[in-house]
């Protein structure tokens, strides 16, 4: 005859009936939280499907006429905004931001007429001085370069929006301005840009389905799965678990 006072417990091998119950509830419930975490992860995987963004379908579709200089200007501010948007993403490593960053640089000083370029070369050059002195400077001066840097970048904003769409304040314009370079390539058929439409895609695609356009309480459903519905259904294994064992400890006399 089995005692039920018998207190010790092992997972991995029960030393009674209690203790074989209580060992399979446990295993059933790892078994419930393993299936809803990893099972979830195998099933996002299986129906998620590669999705470009506006912005690179827009620049897939210009990049050719970019390159040959057959671009017309009524595509100037989408092709530009395709870059911008792709230089804003954090992710990029730097060789990528370089080639972004030269890419907007070079297609810029292409639209722009030759006095708006040489007066948008001469402000690129007083910012990158400015920036450069900055690691030396300290307190008002260090200030005084940053307001300095800042009325550069306005200047720029006005020189340029009419040609580039960018109107100050946006945040296309913000991108726009820090991307600017004092050197880059002289031609978008330049070699250094054969990596653009590469890096492009990387960055501007994203696998979607069903669960990630999904919105519940105004989450994507994937990220309420996983943020909120998994917390809720780890506390209710836990409440579960407490219930059943107090059942069967009352159902088996096994006194505390």
């Amino acid at each position: 005859m089995e005692s039920f006072n018998e207190y010790n417990f092992s997972i991995f091998k029960p030393r009674n009936l209690h203790g074989k119950k209580n060992r399979n509830v446990i295993l059933t419930m790892l078994l419930i939280w393993a299936v809803a975490v990893f099972g979830f992860q195998f099933l996002l995987r299986a129906v998620e499907r590669p999705v470009p963004e506006k912005s690179l379908v827009t620049f897939m579709e210009l990049w050719p006429s970019v390159r040959s200089g057959a671009v017309t200007p009524e595509n100037h501010n989408g092709f530009l905004t395709s870059l911008v948007m792709a230089r804003g993403k954090n992710t990029l490593k730097p060789d990528e931001q370089k080639v972004i960053s030269d890419a907007i640089t070079c297609f810029t000083y292409t639209i722009l007429p030759d006095s708006a370029g040489k007066l948008l070369g001469s402000i690129v050059s007083k910012i990158s001085d400015l920036r450069n002195s900055l690691t030396s400077l300290k307190g008002e001066q260090y200030l005084e370069v940053k307001k300095k840097i800042t009325d550069h970048y306005s200047a720029i904003t006005a020189t340029t929006v009419k040609y580039t769409g960018f109107a100050g304040g946006s945040l296309e314009s913000s991108i726009f301005v820090y991307s600017l370079q004092t050197l880059f390539p002289a031609s978008m058929a330049d070699a250094s840009f054969d990596r653009l439409e590469d890096i492009m895609k990387l960055y501007m695609t994203h696998n979607q389905s069903f669960l990630t356009d999904s919105r519940i309480l105004g989450f994507p459903f994937h990220y309420f799965y996983t943020a909120v519905f998994l917390l809720i259904l780890f506390v209710i294994l836990c409440i579960v678990y407490n219930l059943l064992v107090e059942w069967r400890l009352n159902k088996e006399g096994v006194v505390e």
